[in-house]
């Protein structure tokens, strides 16, 4: 019982220090004037922690530190790359996962002397990831990139773009970030002029998610109204039966495989009442991958069945840099921008040298990666939320 409180504690820390980040647009997106991604090594990026991360050539064995990462490295098609990845029940949807080599012990950490002996060109880590863990690997002389927390479908729009520049599917990479982003767009627009229904999102043991968490951002996009903000809950905490019942939801979600909220009180709200209790996929739900628009979908068309009934999802519709050789050049001032403020909101510095001459060409792009979007009851019924991300 003290394990398991103090795995809570440490998780509620986490969550709180841990909070989202703002991104500014990837080259050639809405908002900035570049058409083009420089895909051509060797590159040098900053990660989430402002560390310089120099990735000479094409990474051919990759290690994942985090189940969303791995399902990054399975939608755009680059699991063959995998060497080792966290093996357990969050990544098991995942063909072939189960033949990788395990990385994570039983409270998510990496397993470093694994990692080493596995010998990867690149280990890709969520911020959850310790520093000391990451500083270990880095000290026995592996590339690794740490990624900030994603707080959003934007953000994870932007890590999968990102990661597979990093990893050298670029192309794939870009067509998946764009449906992801389309499927997004749609559904905003299908439930913008809506009346929106309250939502209560039940993790389990008392905690939500509030509306600046990822999955805040699913429930606001999907057309509802998060009743955790009348709470005061930001991101993830505690919420009351009082304030529930005061708020009355509409609709209660529930990941997959856990309890719906009970008691004289939250058994007389609407939701109950009218049985409306929705249970959506809790992998999907809770790690910021492009696995995330089922439930998105699943809310959207529940919430609003006319509104949704119709919905067109064009990935060709939206507007993402193309892969070439050479990427326009920002003036000296975006690119004194993005590095002075790298370690703050998440910016992403990519360099290329070309093999003739002696010309730098540089480009800029955002990197929100594995985040906390941890389901808090995953410490209170699977031991660790870090087994999750």
């Amino acid at each position: 019982m003290k394990r398991t409180i103090g795995s809570v504690l440490l998780a509620v820390v986490l969550l709180a220090s841990l909070g989202g980040v703002a991104f500014g647009p990837v080259a050639g997106q809405a908002g900035g004037n570049e058409t083009t991604a420089n895909c051509t090594y060797p590159i040098e990026v900053t990660d989430a922690n402002g560390a310089t991360v120099t990735i000479k050539e094409e990474p051919e064995r990759v290690v994942t530190l985090a189940p969303s990462a791995s399902q990054v490295m399975w939608e755009i098609g680059a699991q063959e790359k995998v060497v080792g990845m966290p093996v357990n029940p969050y990544t098991s949807y995942l063909d072939g996962s189960a033949q990788k080599q395990n990385v994570v012990g039983q409270e998510g950490q990496p397993q470093t002397e694994t990692i080493i002996g596995l010998k990867p060109d690149l280990v890709l880590a969520p911020n959850i990831v310790s520093e000391d863990a990451v500083a270990q690997l880095r000290n026995a002389g592996l590339t690794v990139y740490r990624f900030d927390q994603a707080a959003s479908i934007s953000d994870v729009v932007e890590k999968t773009r990102l990661t597979g520049r990093l990893v050298g599917e670029y192309d794939t990479a870009r067509e998946i970030s764009a449906r992801t982003e389309a499927t997004l767009r749609a559904y905003r627009n299908a439930t913008s002029g809506a009346e929106r229904p309250t939502v209560l999102y039940a993790m389990g043991g008392g905690y939500t998610a509030g509306p600046q968490t990822f999955i805040g951002d699913v429930i606001d996009a999907a057309g509802g109204e998060n009743v955790a903000a009348a709470a005061n809950i930001s991101e993830y905490g505690i919420i009351s039966n009082e304030i529930v019942v005061q708020q009355d939801p509409d609709w209660i979600v529930v990941p997959e495989g856990r309890s719906v909220p009970s008691g004289p009180d939250i058994n007389g709200t609407t939701a109950i009442q009218e049985e409306q209790v929705l249970f959506v996929d809790n992998n999907f739900i809770s790690q910021p991958g492009p696995r995330v628009t089922q439930p998105l979908e699943t809310m959207a068309e529940a919430f609003h069945p006319d509104g949704t009934a119709a919905i067109s999802v064009d990935p060709a519709s939206v507007s993402t840099p193309t892969c070439e050789a050479d990427a326009v050049t920002p003036t000296a001032t975006e690119t004194a921008t993005a590095t002075e403020t790298s370690d703050v909101d998440g910016t992403v510095t990519l360099k290329s040298n070309q093999t003739m001459g002696t010309t730098t060409d540089t480009t800029t792009t955002s990197g929100p990666g594995f985040g906390v979007i941890a389901s808090i009851v995953a410490l209170l019924g699977a031991g660790t939320a870090a087994r999750r991300r």
